[in-house]
């Protein structure tokens, strides 16, 4: 797309306003070969509710058995105190 809008006429900066990225990044993709795809080697972030999801989910479960609702805060409140 950078390639495109520069072969139209369509300044860095424009470029960037538009994306909504910096005029160095439009620089350095509009310098890489057209069609350039970045390989983005991270790993995925863990997630911090990950580690109560067994507990939340136990506390649903008992939840819905029993037939009643459990507001969020609750559950957040309970996470706390572990």
């Amino acid at each position: 797309m950078i390639h495109k809008w520069l072969r139209e006429g369509m300044s860095k900066s424009s470029i960037a306003r538009r994306l909504g990225i910096s005029r160095e990044t439009v620089r350095k993709y509009a310098l890489k070969p057209e069609g350039y795809v970045p390989v983005i080697s991270r790993k995925p972030n863990e997630n911090l509710v990950d580690e109560h999801l067994p507990y939340i989910a136990a506390m649903l479960e008992t939840a819905k058995t029993n037939k009643v609702e459990i507001p969020t805060t609750v559950i957040y409140d309970e996470i706390v105190k572990r």
